[in-house]
């Protein structure tokens, strides 16, 4: 995995601009892991003071220049410190010295009271699972940055990430207040995905509105609240509550070609300058937000097989423009000239291929203590890929068909017999057995 670029921060308390190395994920992880078995290993308490200024050193470049550059008072230079440390660990919150003190303790094993080394270094393998902090984008290098990220774990959509690169040049750069965009593709293939991890990395703020809840006339009132006279009508409306923590979200409407077309009406002001009325005659300010509608639109009016699955061959790609031009003429006869005018971008998703279905499925497999091994993977690739639930299948395949052996493994107190392996996958008679075990033995 390629390393990412370093992160500059800005700290006016100390009049500093900072700049933090970037570490790749695998990297982050090693030395997660690193710092816990420190931790684990100490004979004496390790003082906060101490482990801060481990952390500053470790993370800044040229931490020595600005080291010397801080207060020579011994108060004030804790503060300085302290200041140091609370910005490396914003943008990596796994090394704040709660988290891992919490990891620590909340460590949980056999029934028989015994430590599990194993199970320890399982979870200290597929490393922190905490969604990676938000990113200031107010650079090209930082929007590069989350390009990149977002291409790592979004399969197969180069097409549409980077159209949302494009609107967030121009929100970076003061162009733009705000963006939409409409998400039209078959189910399963990331729309979704995409939405929230741009959610999580933008501003951390992210949140998903159910469209088919919205079908009936009046229950757009459950996102500003009840009008006058009704029962909830001095409830704090859902908008208002967000409004109230930040005015920078990324808002995701789920096939909201399944809304009722008074939602659509209240969307309007809101996709024209980022703010809307609610109930209470309150002005809700979102003018550093992005809207993403999805839809499956169009997807019934094609009578053939799942397009673009055969994307690399001319005659796919002819298919793959034919179908294009039948989902944008059926947006358009679908939704009013009004909404999607007030769209930035109209952003269409390509089907999976099985390579990149292959892809996904080494990515979900993370997160499960199992080697992904090639014949593993063809394996989810044959079972778990339908073209009518896209990659989504093939999550809920690894968790009925392979998770659920190393379970099984797991629960019999069964480990590998390699210090410190992940378990070992073999295909018998259609199905996965974990082999090269070992019983379980807890040192006293």
């Amino acid at each position: 995995m390629s390393k990412r670029k370093n992160y500059k921060v800005v700290v006016d308390d100390l009049n500093l601009v900072l700049f933090v190395k970037g570490f790749s994920l695998e990297e982050e992880r090693i030395l997660y892991n690193s710092v816990r078995v420190k931790f684990e290993e100490a004979k004496e308490p390790i003082s906060i003071e101490a482990y801060k200024e481990f952390i500053v050193k470790k993370f800044l470049i040229d931490s020595a220049k600005v080291l010397t550059s801080l207060p020579s008072d011994n108060d004030d230079k804790i503060e300085a410190m302290d200041t140091l440390y609370a910005s490396i660990v914003g943008l990596y919150p796994p090394f704040s010295i709660e988290f891992i003190c919490q990891d620590l303790n909340t460590a949980t094993f056999f029934s028989d009271g015994a430590k599990n080394k194993f199970l320890q270094s399982l979870r200290e393998k597929i490393g922190p699972q905490e969604e990676s902090p938000p990113m200031c984008l107010s650079s090209l290098e930082d929007l590069m940055c989350l390009e990149d990220y977002l291409k790592e774990n979004i399969v197969g959509q180069r097409g549409a990430i980077e159209s949302v690169i494009k609107a967030l040049k121009l929100m970076a750069s003061g162009l733009a207040q705000h963006s939409s965009f409409l998400f039209v593709g078959p189910t399963g293939v990331g729309k979704t995905q995409l939405g929230k991890l741009l959610g999580h990395r933008f501003s951390g703020n992210f949140y998903k509105i159910n469209c088919a809840e919205y079908a009936g006339a009046h229950e757009y009132a459950k996102l500003i609240g009840s009008p006058p006279g009704y029962v909830g009508h001095t409830d704090k409306s859902l908008l208002a509550e967000k409004a109230e923590e930040s005015n920078r979200w990324v808002f995701l409407f789920d096939e909201i070609e399944k809304a009722h077309h008074k939602l659509y009406d209240f969307l309007l002001s809101l996709l024209d300058d980022g703010t809307c009325t609610d109930n209470m005659g309150q002005v809700l300010d979102f003018t550093e937000s992005i809207f993403i509608f999805t839809s499956n639109q169009g997807l019934g009016e094609i009578n053939r097989n799942p397009m673009g699955f055969d994307r690399g061959a001319k005659k796919g790609e002819v298919e793959q423009k034919v179908s294009n031009e039948v989902i944008r003429n059926s947006v358009k006869k679908h939704f009013s000239p009004e909404f999607l005018n007030r769209l930035d971008d109209f952003v269409l998703f390509n089907s999976l291929t099985k390579p990149e279905v292959k892809k996904i499925a080494k990515l979900q497999l993370q997160e499960v203590p199992i080697t992904p091994t090639e014949p593993l993977l063809n394996y989810i690739v044959e079972g778990g890929f339908s073209s009518e639930y896209g990659a989504r299948n093939i999550s809920r395949f690894i968790k009925q068909n392979v998770s659920i052996k190393v379970a099984d493994a797991i629960l019999n107190k069964l480990v590998p017999k390699e210090e410190g392996a992940f378990y070992t996958p073999r295909l018998s008679k259609g199905e996965v057995r974990i082999i090269n075990t070992r019983k379980y033995e807890a040192s006293s």
